[in-house]
């Protein structure tokens, strides 16, 4: 707060006749020796009040009675409250540590599974297309020596005068090898 020199001079000895604008009344008044002391007394005069209010808090507070029984229960009650509280949180914070890893590791379980299973369906898939690949193959060749076979026979029976009856035969390609038809049959 900024003091203009009438309040100045009211401070230090009433003179000048301002009124002052914190009311003068609320304030508390100055001890003795303070109109007109230097820096030093004063500053000395605030050490010395420092000290005394030090001094009159620790009389304060030797003088509060000793807790009572009743206190004594209530703080150690309130202290067993806090800590079954921290207990129990603590427990929660375990319990749900414990259902995350356990629902992550059954996350894993299941993916792994997943995994193996869309590795079995691909094999699967593979050596069914292997087979079939496979059973084509064997099909066509069985075609192709059947076909050289009756085209040497009807060969044979030609040049010996003996004609088919039916110029149009038209070879088909089966979906069986005949030699697998052939161990069903045995």
């Amino acid at each position: 707060r900024v003091r203009g020199p009438a309040e100045a001079r009211a401070a230090r000895g009433g003179g000048g006749g301002g009124s002052s604008s914190s009311g003068g009344a609320a304030e508390e008044p100055l001890p003795s020796g303070v109109k007109g002391a230097d820096f030093r007394t004063l500053q000395d005069m605030i050490a010395k009040g420092i000290r005394d209010a030090e001094v009159g808090a620790t009389t304060l507070e030797g003088d509060l009675p000793a807790p009572s029984d009743e206190d004594i229960e209530l703080e150690r009650r309130r202290e067993l409250m806090r800590r079954r509280r921290d207990e129990e949180a603590a427990a929660k914070q375990k319990e749900k540590e414990a259902a995350r890893e356990r629902r992550k590791r059954e996350e894993e379980a299941r993916r792994r599974r997943m995994e193996e299973e869309m590795e079995r369906e691909e094999q699967e898939e593979r050596r069914q297309k292997e087979e079939a690949v496979a059973r084509d193959a064997a099909c066509k060749r069985e075609l192709a020596a059947a076909t050289r076979i009756q085209a040497r026979v009807r060969g044979r029976r030609s040049r010996g005068g003996k004609g088919v009856q039916s110029p149009v035969v038209a070879p088909t390609l089966h979906s069986e090898p005949w030699e697998l038809a052939r161990r069903r049959l045995v």
